[in-house]
C-alpha cells in the first residue's frame, strides 16, 4: 500500500510524497508519483498515531464500571472511537474488574485503537488535592493488588497511587518488582514527602499538576516536586481547561518536552452532548459547552476532550511545533513503556500507525499496523447514542 500526503511528519524530519506500507509496517519513502494503487491524502497532512496512556472512557463508552456483564460491548466501541480521535495505541484506565475482558479483546486485536497495556488509576487515591476535600480514601489491599497483576495477565503496566495511603510502600516495591510502573496520584504530599516517594519507586506524575498539591513560593508542592525531579516523567492534559495556557507554558520551560507525555484523562462524557449526567458512583457531573466536565462543587471529574485536540491547543495557543507536540503525543510515552522500538513515529521498519489529519486538526482517517481502523467518511455512527439516553439528566 502506498500513501500519498502534503505533510508526513516523520520521526526525524518533514516529508512530502509517498508513505510505503508493507506487512504492516513502514517500508519506504518514495517521490515516485507513477506508482499504482495510491491513497490519495494529498491535501491533508500524517502525523505518528497518538499513545494515550491515560483514558478512561470515550464517545459513550466507559472503562469506569464495576459491573462486568457488559464490558465486552463497551471495549469494543470505545477502541473505535478512540480511532475517531486519532488514536492507535492505548493503555485502558480501567476499573479492574474488567481487566480479564480487556485481556482478551487485547488478544484479538478488534478494529480500532491497539491494547498494548493496562493502565489502573487508583483505587488507592487521595481526592484531597487542590480544593482540600478530604473524602476519606481505602488503606492498600495486598491481596487485591496482587489479583490485579495476576488478572491482568502482563498487561497492567501503570498504577496510579497516592503515597500517603497506608500500604503504599509495600504496594510500589512489588508493583515495580513485577515491571509495573508506579505513578503519584491524587496526593496531598508537600515537596518534601513527593521527592521521598519518587526515591521509593515512583516515576510517573499522573495528569501533572491536576489534584496534587500546588506551587507556592514558600513551598513547591507535590507539582513542584514532579516538575524538579529529573527521575519523573509527567502525563500533562493540555486542553488549556484542566491547566491554564500560561501554567502549560511555565511547565515546559521548567522541565524539557522529552518528559512529557500528553493524555486525554477523557471519560465517557467525550464526544457527548452539554448536559449533566449521572456518573454512578462518581455522582452526577455537569458538561459545558467549552469543554468542562465539573461536579457541583466544580471539582474537575476527567475530561471530555481527546488528545488530538490538546495538539491543536498546543499547536495555535502556544505556538509549540507540530513536530515537538507530536514527540510529547506519541513517542516520548512509547519510550518510557519500552514500545518505542517498534512505535511512536513514523520511520521505516516501525509499525504503520499514523493518523490523516486536516488543516483544522480533524482526523480524516487512522492506521493501525497498516490497516484502517476510522475513515470519516464511512465511520459515520461512532458515538454510542444509549448513553445519553441513559446518562443524561438534563
Amino acid at each position: 500500500m502506498i500513501i500519498k500526503a502534503k505533510k508526513i511528519y516523520c520521526e526525524d524530519e518533514i516529508r512530502s510524497g509517498f508513505l510505503v506500507i508493507k506487512d504492516g509496517k513502514i517500508a519506504d519513502f518514495s517521490n515516485d508519483s507513477s506508482k499504482d494503487e495510491v491513497v490519495d491524502y494529498s491535501e491533508y497532512t500524517i502525523i505518528p498515531g497518538i499513545f494515550d496512556t491515560h483514558n478512561h472512557g470515550t464517545m459513550g463508552y466507559s472503562m469506569m464500571s464495576s459491573d462486568d456483564s457488559n464490558a465486552k460491548f463497551e471495549i469494543y466501541g470505545y477502541l473505535k472511537g478512540l480511532a475517531a480521535q486519532g488514536v492507535t495505541s492505548i493503555f485502558p484506565t480501567a476499573d479492574y474488574h474488567i481487566f480479564k475482558d480487556i485481556v482478551a479483546i487485547a488478544a484479538e486485536q478488534p478494529k480500532g485503537a491497539k491494547i498494548v497495556g493496562i493502565h489502573s488509576e487508583g483505587p488507592y487515591l487521595n481526592r484531597v488535592g487542590e480544593k482540600g476535600v478530604d473524602k476519606g480514601h481505602p488503606d492498600v489491599n495486598m491481596d487485591q493488588v496482587r489479583k490485579m497483576v495476576e488478572d491482568s495477565e502482563g498487561l497492567l503496566k501503570l498504577v496510579a497511587i497516592a503515597p500517603e495511603i497506608n500500604g503504599s510502600d509495600e504496594a510500589i516495591k512489588y508493583l515495580t518488582e513485577k515491571g509495573v510502573k508506579v505513578a503519584f496520584a491524587h496526593s496531598n504530599c508537600n515537596y518534601a514527602q513527593a521527592n521521598e516517594a519518587f526515591s521509593k519507586g515512583i516515576t510517573v506524575a499522573t495528569h501533572t499538576a491536576n489534584v496534587m498539591s500546588g506551587i507556592h513560593h514558600r513551598n513547591m508542592g507535590g507539582l513542584g516536586a514532579c516538575l524538579l525531579n529529573d527521575g519523573v516523567d509527567c502525563e500533562v492534559i493540555c486542553d488549556c481547561l484542566h491547566i491554564s495556557a500560561e501554567m502549560l507554558e511555565i511547565m515546559f520551560r521548567v522541565k524539557d518536552y522529552s518528559r512529557f507525555m500528553m493524555i486525554s484523562d477523557s471519560t465517557p462524557t467525550s464526544g457527548a452532548p452539554t448536559g449533566r449526567y449521572d456518573f454512578g458512583q462518581f455522582g452526577l457531573v455537569n458538561v459545558s459547552e467549552e469543554g468542562f466536565c465539573l461536579t457541583d462543587t466544580g471539582r474537575l471529574a476527567g475530561s471530555t476532550k481527546p488528545v488530538i485536540y490538546g495538539i491543536k491547543c498546543l499547536v495555535e495557543r502556544l505556538c509549540i511545533p507540530l513536530e515537538t507536540v507530536m514527540m510529547m503525543a506519541s513517542l516520548n510515552p512509547c519510550k518510557v513503556y519500552g514500545l518505542a522500538e517498534t512505535k511512536g513515529s513514523i520511520k521505516i521498519g516501525k509499525d504503520a500507525d499514523f493518523v490523516v489529519i486536516d488543516n483544522n486538526f480533524n482526523v480524516v482517517a487512522t492506521y493501525v499496523e497498516g490497516n484502517k481502523v476510522y475513515d470519516n467518511k464511512q465511520d459515520l455512527e461512532i458515538f454510542n447514542k444509549e448513553y445519553v439516553n441513559k446518562y443524561r439528566i438534563v
